[in-house]
């Protein structure tokens, strides 16, 4: 029998663990998006006094992915084996460490043809007028990891695996279906926020630096709801492919 997942099933489920005890996620949530909020606005600052590098964007890039994979091993544990760890325990562990890299492995794949477009442009100065080819490069590309994605909640069960053609799964265009989905849907609350916080810095100019921080830390929870949706999406998509 092909193994298979209902686009439905899956969005409304991980929404479903969203909502669910929405003010206990907002809870937990807050460690995360304090940390990325101290990072984002230290780089801000760097940035301003013309004292940060390629190197110092970079490392705020990588923070970042290192506080999504504890997010997602915390979600795939409640998920898949039914328990609650908090993100605190599991930032920085070993297991932690593990979903990283991994996770950056796939967002390397993922972005490879975008990386070789920026590369040929900034480091070897060779003018490129097909970014609409590389875009639709990225498109597969994208699929591709999305058809490794799977080997994230393995690691987080325990789970043996490899990168071989036995790890791909057969449904990486309709998980990528499913980020684009989640991340439209985010898109909105999002864009809501972004014109309130315009509209803060344009009438009070004069408290809107002081304050800042506090609107950073609104758009970061965002991020934080979307990272767990997505999470959740790949733990109920995990689920229901390997049920079959």
């Amino acid at each position: 029998m092909k193994k298979d997942i209902s686009i439905g099933k899956t969005l409304a489920n991980s929404f479903q663990f969203l909502i669910s005890n929405f003010d206990k996620r907002l809870k937990e949530g807050l460690p995360a998006v304090i940390f990325i909020t101290i990072a984002f606005n230290l780089l801000n600052y760097l940035i301003g006094n013309q004292v940060a590098t390629n190197f110092t964007i970079f490392f705020f890039f990588v923070f970042t992915m290192i506080i999504s994979s504890a997010i997602g091993v915390c979600v795939h544990e409640e998920i898949l084996n039914k328990s609650k760890i908090t993100f605190l325990k599991e930032f920085l562990s070993l297991r932690s460490i593990k979903y990283f890299f991994n996770f950056l492995a796939l967002t390397l794949i993922a972005l490879s043809p975008l990386l070789i477009h920026f590369f040929m442009k900034n480091v070897l100065i060779v003018e490129n007028n097909h970014v609409s080819g590389f875009l639709i490069i990225w498109i597969f590309t994208t699929i591709l990891s999305l058809k490794l994605i799977f080997v994230l909640p393995k690691l987080t069960l325990g789970i043996n695996y490899k990168y071989d053609l036995k790890e791909l799964n057969s449904i990486g265009s309709k998980l990528f279906l499913l980020f684009a989905i989640v991340t439209v849907i985010f898109l909105v609350p999002s864009l809501i926020y972004l014109t309130l916080q315009l509209s803060f810095m344009t009438s009070y100019k004069n408290i809107y630096e002081i304050i800042k921080p506090l609107f950073d830390l609104g758009s970061f929870y965002i991020s934080y709801l979307n990272y767990i949706t997505i999470f959740a999406v790949i733990s109920y998509a995990f689920k229901d492919y390997f049920s079959k």
